[in-house]
């Protein structure tokens, strides 16, 4: 019996990932493409969406040719969530480059727009706290700097979206997205799952100008991608990346809880449909399915596996990322160097949106493998402080870390967290959990069942991990006077 495959477009910050998902969940063929870094003078990350196009397509007849005589049924996207697109509505072209979720380039706007009688709301009917970080200051950031944007917009001939948007439209022509990307933006209402007007006018955004919301497993329309297939499929599920990961994680029990180890990390709680809203958490929707809205807490930190990318293209400290296990392992125990991986500012729990990089506590012990491990700590650091955020503000969190992407192979950085953090870490059978996430999300399916042979336990005391934490902390202290 020939089993369809659901085609799974995962749109990621570093490349674009193309997958083939058997109705399991496993993976029956993945192939993907990098695409450029776009970084400015001054510090501003972009994406070419042209560029993203071209690769898409490259892709996507890979993955038509290998799926051979299956056939595809039908489509699903992950996203990154954050990055700003704009484009004309009458010919889907790209006005200007994407804004990519890590760029702060709106800080200074962002800081004018806290002056506005509008900026007490937005944390409330957000559940986000205002900053450069979400797209909302991105789009207006655009519409005050571009010429192309700033015509379109006089001619309402501007469709403003995250990256999953873009994508619908460019597949089917339709201007759709759905909550889970929608209310990363700081222009949705969390409530009423729609564009909320007071939000629109402070960031100074018509909501004409932004895409139709609907389920997360709504009807996006269909594809046949761009002539490959012979009919056209449906495209049965967006999520944001993050969201999708929680979703094949098996996270679907309020209480539990994932980390997605990705260019940055998402450590995001599933509180069902119980929404709930703290001051240095971001409350977002975790999906919204046939009608039903479930909610999540979250904590996002912007450089992790961009930390190890730094090591290894801007200090040339390693040739191979899988080598950072060992030498960490091998760095002088007493060694107290510190990474403060502060290079686009540091944002929840520490909120210093200005504050700069630094290695600190160096001495003549420190060398390349001692930069190593400090680089690994300061995601398991980050990461910790989430959690222990979560644990404050959710009674019923189960133990346990659900754990997926690529860095999960790293020992070192997964015993780590176990240790820092005094929980077991539980990391996923599969890498590819945002891709096949949004394929189980579209199928109706619950998430991948079991965790990967190799799980951790903490091998250090409740009371060496508080000291360690507490010297994390008072670094990032001195350092922000």
């Amino acid at each position: 019996m020939t089993v369809a495959l659901t085609l799974a477009i995962d749109q990621s910050t570093q490349g674009t990932k193309v997958l083939l998902v058997n109705p399991d969940g496993s993976l029956a063929d993945k192939v993907t493409q990098p695409h450029r870094q776009i970084i400015s003078a001054q510090g501003w990350i972009s994406h070419d969406l042209n560029e993203i196009t071209t690769n898409l397509k490259a892709l996507l007849q890979k993955a038509v040719q290998h799926a051979g005589s299956q056939p595809i049924s039908g489509v699903a996207i992950s996203n990154q969530r954050e990055t700003a697109a704009a484009w004309a509505k009458d010919t889907g072209q790209p006005l200007t480059n994407a804004i990519v979720w890590q760029d702060n380039r709106s800080a200074a706007l962002t800081a004018q727009l806290a002056k506005q009688p509008g900026s007490a709301q937005v944390k409330a009917i957000t559940g986000l706290g205002l900053s450069p970080y979400f797209s909302g200051a991105k789009f207006a950031w655009l519409l005050r700097h571009d010429q192309a944007v700033q015509t379109a917009a006089a001619t309402d001939n501007l469709c403003f979206g995250t990256i999953d948007a873009w994508l619908v439209a460019l597949l089917s022509g339709n201007f759709l997205t759905e909550p889970s990307n929608a209310c990363r933006t700081q222009l949705m209402n969390l409530r009423t799952g729609q564009w909320d007007e007071t939000m629109c006018a402070l960031f100074g955004i018509k909501a004409q100008w932004l895409p139709t919301i609907i389920d997360s497993n709504g009807h996006f329309g269909t594809t046949d991608l761009f002539g490959l297939l012979p009919e056209a499929v449906p495209i049965i599920s967006v999520l944001g990346d993050s969201q999708a990961a929680l979703f094949a994680e098996n996270c679907l029990t309020p209480g539990r809880f994932k980390v997605t180890f990705g260019t940055g990390s998402s450590v995001m709680l599933n509180t069902g449909e119980e929404l709930i809203q703290t001051p240095l958490l971001n409350t977002s929707i975790a999906w919204r399915r046939n009608g039903r809205t479930t909610y999540a807490l979250e904590g996002n930190v912007n450089y992790s596996g961009a930390i190890i990318s730094w090591l290894q293209n801007n200090l040339q400290l390693i040739a191979d990322p899988a080598a950072t296990s060992a030498m960490a392992k091998a760095a002088q125990p007493d060694d107290t160097t510190l990474l403060i991986p502060a290079f686009s500012g540091l944002a929840v729990p520490y909120s210093h949106p200005t504050l700069k990089a630094a290695l600190v506590g160096m001495t003549m012990l420190t060398g390349r493998n001692e930069i190593i491990r400090a680089g690994l700590d300061a995601v398991d650091y980050q990461i910790t402080d989430i959690i222990k955020l979560l644990q404050t503000n959710f009674a019923d969190l189960i133990p346990g870390i659900h754990v997926d992407g690529g860095m999960i192979k790293n020992g070192y950085l997964m015993q780590r967290l176990s240790d820092l953090a005094q929980q077991p870490v539980l990391p996923s059978p599969i890498e590819e959990l945002s891709g096949v996430g949004a394929a189980l999300n579209g199928l109706g399916n619950r998430g991948i069942q079991g965790t990967a042979d190799s799980n951790y336990q903490p091998q250090l005391s409740a009371d060496q991990a508080t000291a360690q934490l507490a010297y994390w902390t008072d670094q990032i202290t001195q350092l922000a006077k």
